[in-house]
């Protein structure tokens, strides 16, 4: 008898530590895709449709959040930032195949986002009215 609740005991802490080991690989598995889609997307975007040369283009990444997902918000939060304002972040969002550009945080010495997609010529934030 207590050989069997040693075995029992056994093989559930075994299947716990296998789906505990299997949901995490699978979530590795589910980013590291993700990642790549949206990486290549945002790319494409940004070269083919917007024009950019890829030399404009200092960093993109995309970035999954666990936290952001529980509590309903994207989980999916893509970087971007261009060579000449290196101090401005451009946030861009990628929902079923539709890209969209989120916000922006940083600085720029002039106040000016160059790449600021909602106005024209870019953000100027010196002509914003407090």
């Amino acid at each position: 008898m207590v050989n069997f609740i040693k075995n029992r005991i056994s093989t559930i802490i075994t299947i716990t530590l296998v789906s505990i080991f299997l949901t995490y690989l699978s979530y590795v598995v589910y980013t590291d895709i993700g990642e790549k889609k949206r990486y290549e997307a945002i790319f494409r975007y940004l070269t083919v449709e917007k024009g950019y040369k890829e030399s404009d283009i200092s960093k993109i990444e995309a970035v999954h959040s666990i936290q952001a997902f529980l509590f309903s918000y994207e989980p999916w939060s893509i970087p971007v930032v261009f060579n000449d304002e290196p101090n401005a972040i451009y946030y861009y969002h990628y929902n079923d195949g539709v890209i969209s550009q989120g916000g922006i945080s940083g600085y720029t010495e002039s106040e000016v986002y160059k790449h600021f997609e909602s106005v024209k010529g870019g953000l100027d934030k010196s002509k914003l009215s407090d």
